[in-house]
């Protein structure tokens, strides 16, 4: 098993490189002051927008040529969209 893990680890460091140490500098730079999360939904949502960062700064690294990432983008934000709709129809419902 962690064998595959490696082989699975260089096969994706080829293509994105040491991605990950580069998602901490963006969200630096996106949240200077840093983030406060205090509700499931926030969190929820904050998750799947690291996720689209992930997958950006993969495309980037990428050569703007990764298809799968910027596919994965673009679903990441659907979801999120969905969960800001669940979210002020559920609002929209206890102000009635």
């Amino acid at each position: 098993i962690l064998e595959e893990m490696g082989k699975t680890y260089k096969e994706r460091n080829k293509v994105y490189g040491d991605n990950y140490k580069n998602v901490g500098n963006v969200m630096k730079c996106l949240f200077p002051d840093g983030v406060v999360l205090k509700t499931p939904e926030e969190f929820n949502r904050w998750h799947l927008f690291e996720l689209i960062i992930v997958k950006l700064t993969r495309f980037a690294n990428g050569g703007l040529l990764h298809k799968d990432s910027i596919h994965d983008a673009a679903v990441y934000a659907a979801m999120i969209e969905s969960l800001i709709t669940e979210q002020s129809t559920k609002i929209e419902g206890e102000a009635k």
